[in-house]
């Protein structure tokens, strides 16, 4: 030990400083990357079904309605006194359209979400390493750093590093 060459601490010390940095922007990039999983996950699992679900419901009614407004423009006392109803039956038409596409929206949102969810789970993942990474493990490494400057300060001073 009498060769030993303790010069710049401060180096050291500057790297233990960027390890702790380093921490704080991997845990704060960590609960970024949870957070926006968790509104991606909210968005495709419940905000979009739920949506599609309204307009289906929205349509089925607004169908009824025009299905019930043609059937009662048809229907008449007398077969002669029967008044033309294009404009109802255009109607019922448009309402079964918007009905179908709704339907096949729908489908849609519910095979995106699932597919969605398992993208997200299987980012999870690597996100939790990430967290731990960033809340235990440098923080750890930083920490046995500052001991070990801390002995090499006092050999430096030419104390008994103990």
């Amino acid at each position: 030990m009498t060769q030993s060459d303790v010069r710049d601490l401060d180096s050291l010390d500057a790297l233990r400083q960027a390890v702790e940095r380093l921490a704080d922007r991997m845990c704060q990039s960590s609960h970024s990357i949870h957070a926006i999983l968790n509104r991606v996950d909210e968005h495709f699992s419940v905000n979009q079904l739920a949506y599609w679900r309204e307009q289906i419901r929205l349509a089925e009614r607004e169908l009824t309605a025009a299905q019930d407004q043609l059937s009662r423009k048809r229907s008449t006392v007398r077969s002669g006194d029967r008044v033309p109803a294009t404009e109802e039956a255009k109607n019922v038409a448009r309402w079964k359209t918007r009905l179908r596409f709704c339907q096949d929206q729908d489908r849609l949102a519910r095979r995106i979400s699932v597919e969605m969810q398992q993208v997200c789970e299987k980012t999870r993942g690597p996100s939790a390493a990430l967290t731990e990474l960033g809340e235990v493990a440098l923080p750890t490494a930083a920490n046995r750093l500052l001991v070990l400057i801390d002995r090499l300060r006092a050999y430096q001073d030419g104390q008994n590093p103990g």
